[in-house]
């Protein structure tokens, strides 16, 4: 039988909340084959056997140890057959025939798109995100003074950095990358770029895995007409400190736009926080101002 989309779902001690993703694919309206691939890692709370019992359609890997989330979705694509994956967190629910809709898209889409996400929303029906736009210093320029907002609807697609599109967001648009909470990814792009990028952690998979789509010729689009409820957070709560932060975040630069251009960056972020203080005198943004002074500090010691 040939598969048309592989959904593959990371689970880490999410066992109620994975039960809920499972049962909210088996109630969705699909005409394309599917399969369903859980990578557990190392969960012990019942997880895996709560799936084997309710859900024997699922195919399992269990890890014996957390292998986070780009191993653990190379793992799942490894075993997969679909011309398409869907990178699905388990804190998702979907509904009707959401996925359905954005799979026929991706269908007629051109062989350089490689990467669809949907519209995601919190559980209250909020946006979460329409997609992201680029790592470069005129994208964070346009993010932090929140340029979108102010240049005329006729000039947008002009002057204005793919993925913002404060113009058409409610018709499918390119971005440099969506959230990894659901990412529809085209399996043979994603077997000749390697898949994701195993050295990273645990942050900044997906602008990475953007960033080495652009390079070899390959779009992101956001299929705004497809829906996914993102509870966030479920398998994350525990803080990591400072350093852990930092050094996650240098994996990225590193691997990506370099230590000198992130600085940059941070400089236009530290200025738009400072601006923020200076208006709103919030305690938080403090909070925000320390941690961008703290990346600047921390690259220049280690160009």
């Amino acid at each position: 039988m040939d598969i048309d989309l592989s959904i593959i779902i990371i689970s880490y001690n999410t066992r109620d909340i994975t039960r809920q993703c499972l049962n909210s694919i088996r109630s969705s309206t699909f005409t394309s084959k599917i399969e369903i691939i859980l990578v557990d890692n190392n969960s012990q709370d019942g997880s895996v056997s709560m799936v084997k019992k309710e859900f024997p359609e699922v195919k399992i890997i269990e890890n014996v140890e957390n292998k986070y989330f780009a191993i653990a979705n190379n793992q799942g694509f490894s075993i997969s057959s679909g011309r398409w994956v869907l990178l699905l967190n388990s804190d998702t629910l979907l509904k009707d025939d959401n996925v359905q809709k954005m799979l026929d898209f991706a269908d007629s889409m051109p062989a350089n798109v490689g990467c669809l996400g949907p519209i995601i929303k919190n559980i209250d029906g909020t946006i979460q995100s329409y997609g992201f736009s680029g790592l470069s210093h005129y994208d964070m320029f346009v993010k932090h003074f929140k340029l979108d907002k102010i240049v005329p609807q006729f000039l947008a697609k002009y002057v204005l950095p793919i993925g913002t599109y404060a113009y058409n967001k409610n018709i499918p648009h390119r971005v440099y990358w969506v959230s990894g909470a659901a990412m529809m990814l085209r399996s043979s792009m994603y077997r000749k770029l390697g898949g994701l990028n195993e050295s990273l952690e645990f942050y900044g998979e997906e602008p990475e895995l953007g960033f080495r789509m652009e390079k070899n010729g390959y779009q992101t689009i956001v299929y705004p007409f497809s829906e996914i409820t993102h509870l966030g957070g479920q398998s994350t709560t525990q803080k990591c400190d400072m350093r852990i932060s930092l050094r996650r975040y240098d994996l990225i630069v590193t691997q990506t736009v370099g230590r000198r251009y992130a600085i940059g960056t941070s400089f236009i972020t530290l200025l738009a926080y400072f601006g923020k203080y200076v208006l709103k005198r919030e305690s938080n943004i403090k909070n925000l101002i320390y941690y961008e002074w703290s990346v600047i500090k921390y690259m220049m010691n280690h160009i």
